[in-house]
C-alpha cells in the first residue's frame, strides 16, 4: 500500500489501529485467562482470527478502491489532455476561420472594385464604339459620296471625250461639204456640185455649232466635278 493511498484513506487507518488496539486488549486477556478457562482462549483466537479476515478483506476491497481510483485518475487526466489538445485544435481552427474570413472579405472587396472599374471601363468603351460607329457612317457617307462624284467624273470624262471626237469627225465632213458648196457657189467648178452641198454644209456646221456647245458644257460640268472632288480631299486632310 502507497503512502498516496493511505493519506487518501484516514477510516482505514483508524480502523486498523482499532483492530490493532483490540488484539492487544485480547493478549492481555489471554494472559490472564490463560489459567482460568481454556474454551475462552479458544474464543479469542477464533474471534481474532475473524476479525483478522475482515481486516484482510477491507483491505482488498480497499486495495481495488485504490486501484480503480488510479485507473479513474488516469482516465481522467488522458480525457484532460485530450480535452487540452481538442481545445487548442478548436482555437487554432477559429483562428484560421477567422483569417479565411479576413482574406474573403479582401478578396470580396477588391472583386467590388474591379467591378467598379470594369462598369467604368465597359461604359468608356460603350462611348468609344459609338463615336467609332458615328465616324464610320460619316466615312462611310463621304466615301459613298465621294464615290458617286468619281463616278460621275469618269462618265463626264467620256461623254467629253466622245464629244470631241464627235467634233473632230463634224469638222472634217463640215470642211468637205464647205469646200464643195464653195464649188457651187463660184460656177466654175468642173466637179458635180449643186445646192445640196451647201444644203448638207449648213446641216454638218449646224450639228457641229451643237456638238461645241454640248462639249463647252460639259467641259464646264467636269470642271465643277474635278473642283468638288478637290474640296472634299482638301477637307480629309
Amino acid at each position: 500500500m502507497s503512502t498516496k493511498s493511505t493519506s487518501k484513506n484516514p477510516l482505514l487507518l483508524s480502523l486498523l489501529a482499532l483492530i490493532a488496539g483490540g488484539a492487544i486488549g485480547y493478549g492481555v486477556g489471554m494472559k490472564v485467562e490463560q489459567n482460568s478457562s481454556a474454551p475462552s482462549l479458544q474464543a479469542c483466537q477464533q474471534q481474532l482470527q475473524s476479525q483478522t479476515d475482515q481486516l484482510q478483506h477491507s483491505t482488498e476491497q480497499y486495495q481495488a478502491l485504490v486501484t480503480k481510483n488510479e485507473q479513474q485518475q488516469q482516465q481522467l487526466t488522458q480525457a484532460t489532455t485530450e480535452l487540452a489538445t481538442m481545445t487548442a485544435l478548436a482555437e487554432k481552427q477559429k483562428k484560421d476561420f477567422a483569417k479565411q474570413l479576413a482574406s474573403l472579405a479582401q478578396k470580396k472587396q477588391q472583386l467590388s472594385v474591379s467591378q467598379q472599374k470594369l462598369e467604368v471601363t465597359k461604359k468608356k468603351l460603350n462611348t468609344e464604339v459609338v463615336k467609332l460607329k458615328t465616324t464610320t457612317n460619316k466615312q462611310q457617307v463621304v466615301i459613298d459620296k465621294s464615290q458617286q462624284y468619281f463616278k460621275r467624273q469618269a462618265e463626264m470624262k467620256a461623254n467629253v471625250e466622245a464629244t470631241q471626237a464627235q467634233i473632230v469627225e463634224l469638222t472634217k465632213t463640215t470642211k468637205g461639204f464647205k469646200k464643195t458648196c464653195d464649188e457651187f457657189k463660184s460656177g466654175n467648178s468642173w466637179n458635180w456640185v449643186s445646192q445640196k452641198d451647201c444644203d448638207n454644209y449648213e446641216q454638218q456646221l449646224g450639228l457641229l455649232k451643237t456638238q461645241q456647245a454640248t462639249l463647252v458644257s460639259q467641259q464646264q460640268a467636269l470642271t465643277a466635278i474635278n473642283k468638288e472632288i478637290g474640296n472634299k480631299e482638301i477637307s480629309k486632310k
